[in-house]
């Protein structure tokens, strides 16, 4: 299916994007030099903002696209930024997928996060994907859907319907269809070692399990004020599992469970098979490059489950990056955050003995 592209121009700072309409319980998930005075016969040093930093650089492009998702079995949306470098030469690039958070969508990260003005400036070579993944988790749900009927009600209510899909697989979706055709229809480096995944919020959680379930796919992931422990959160971490059920945990967390349940099921080994901290046991050094960090004052008391993780992975010997630095579940917080994951990503591509630029 041929796609349906559209340039659009990076959106000033201060712009945020309106969220689609949810319940009430998701409305509320939605610098200075230390230098001192240089003496007057001697030329200051200028502080440089982002935004100048950025305007003394080319610019990359941004684009939207629709592709078909076999998964899904509907066309879905992503925003695609392509660095200053890749109209001029015939280099191949390493693809750093981004996941959207809980009531976002994949324009978040270019009117929200700024992350095309973000890449400017750190002139990152690298091939950014935001897609469209709802309010899925990234997960893929064995829940019956009414796609007619979804659109008919979507009409009725004046929503949006490019939330009706038929088939709810997320995942697949993904990990599966996305990655394949961005692979062919872009100049990537089409290998696990050329990939990484990053999210916030929803997304964080969506870019821990989908890499550590996919470690054949994904070299690196970060997460941003992710739902990094789905079951327990000892500190140590325990086996233990509360005798409430698996959601035990997540109902704790401004009615997460709520959302979770119907696609996990009640199943413990179904939210084992999708916990990051379970699924982090079994990795193995050198699987994957894995980011973490989180807000101390996180409105849904995530920073404890990536407190959870670090303790899991720091037990198992595996090397990561965990920070939890002043910060609630907001995005000026992912905004103030994001150079630095992008930069974990672009050191792992570094060290990952990808081909130079002009060998690829």
């Amino acid at each position: 299916m041929a796609r349906r592209d559209k340039v659009v121009a990076h959106v000033p700072c201060g712009y945020r994007a309106p969220v689609r309409c949810i319940p009430v319980l998701l409305a509320a998930l939605g610098a200075c030099s230390d230098k001192p005075l240089a003496p007057a016969t001697e030329a200051r040093e200028k502080t440089v903002t982002l935004d100048q930093a950025a305007a003394k650089r080319p610019a990359g492009q941004v684009t939207t696209h629709q592709f078909y998702s076999a998964a899904l079995g509907v066309d879905k949306s992503y925003y695609l930024y392509l660095p200053p470098s890749y109209p001029s030469d015939a280099t191949r690039y390493p693809v750093i997928y981004l996941l959207h958070g809980l009531a976002g969508q994949e324009d978040s990260w270019i009117k929200d996060i700024n992350v095309a003005k973000v890449a400017d400036a750190m002139q990152l070579e690298a091939v950014l994907v935001m897609p469209d993944g709802d309010d899925s988790f990234y997960l893929d749900s064995g829940r019956q859907t009414n796609y007619e009927l979804c659109i008919e009600g979507a009409a009725s209510q004046g929503k949006d319907r490019k939330n009706c899909v038929r088939s709810p697989r997320y995942e697949k979706y993904i990990v599966e269809d996305l990655v394949t055709h961005i692979d062919a229809n872009y100049r990537t480096l089409a290998d696990r070692s050329g990939r990484a995944i990053g999210g916030i919020s929803m997304g964080g959680y969506g870019a821990l399990m989908l890499a550590m379930r996919h470690t054949d796919v994904f070299s690196s992931t970060a997460s941003h004020s992710g739902i990094a422990a789905l079951l327990d959160v000892a500190d140590p971490p325990s086996n233990k599992q509360p005798a409430e059920g698996p959601s035990a945990h997540i109902r704790g967390l401004a009615g997460l469970g709520q959302l979770l349940l119907p696609i996990l099921g009640r199943r413990l080994e179904a939210w084992q098979a999708h916990d990051p901290a379970h699924l982090a046991a079994s990795l193995s050094s050198g699987d994957l490059s894995i980011y973490i960090d989180c807000g101390t004052e996180d409105d849904y008391q995530l920073h404890k489950g990536a407190r959870h993780l670090h303790q899991v992975l720091k037990s198992a010997g595996i090397d990561h990056h965990f920070a939890l630095v002043p910060g609630r579940h907001k995005s000026a917080l992912w905004r103030e955050r994001i150079d630095d994951s992008l930069a974990f990503h672009r050191r792992h591509f570094e060290g990952s003995g990808l081909p130079a630029k002009g060998d690829r």
